[in-house]
């Protein structure tokens, strides 16, 4: 497999055709779902409220997170997603209990690709989002990180996210629009 330069991410971001238009998609979308998705108002989150945001439609982002129904058991899903937010915690820390097949939190059909984006909703500025497309375009890029066989998906993802937080800094781009890019080179990668 040929490397795709990181610059690529340079390229995208000037080619990207309304920044205005992303950037007020990404503040809409954020700012909602911020809410829903804060610590304070977790305990009162809606199934409606999870599945909007699941919904295209509704977070004009992310497809193919709606497959798999995650409300099913409403009471657990609201531990898990408090647990998720709860910034007192590192990271690592809150996504090994939320880990599908080992967290004591774990909710079925709730993984990294469901997880990460409810963290960019919650905290914009601090967490990537990691998912299919964006693991093959850092993969592509050659610097997706290595995981040390004991890791778990906390681990995990504090290591993808601090290239994702990495990335985001040194091509001066938001973790949403990083995201948009990376979907973009994913598509480059064969």
């Amino acid at each position: 497999m040929s490397l795709i330069p990181t610059d690529q991410i340079a390229r995208f971001r000037e080619s990207t055709p309304s920044v205005m238009s992303l950037r007020l998609q990404e503040l809409e979308i954020t700012q909602y779902f911020g809410v829903i998705f804060s610590a304070r108002a977790v305990p009162t989150m809606t199934k409606q409220d999870m599945t909007g945001f699941l919904s295209f439609k509704q977070n004009k982002r992310w497809r193919e997170i709606s497959k798999e129904d995650v409300t099913a058991d409403m009471p657990r899903l609201r531990v898990a997603m408090a647990c998720l937010v709860d910034e007192s915690r590192p990271i690592a820390e809150r996504m090994n209990e939320l880990e599908p097949g080992y967290g004591v939190l774990a909710v079925a059909h709730l993984g990294k690709a469901k997880l990460t984006p409810i963290l960019l909703m919650s905290h914009p500025k601090q967490y990537g989002v990691w998912n299919d497309y964006s693991e093959r375009a850092l993969r592509g890029m050659g610097v997706f990180p290595e995981f040390a066989p004991e890791w778990h998906l906390g681990e995990q993802y504090q290591a993808v996210n601090d290239v994702l937080v990495g990335l985001a800094t040194d091509y001066r781009v938001s973790l949403w629009w990083l995201d948009v890019i990376l979907e973009r080179i994913a598509r480059l990668v064969r």
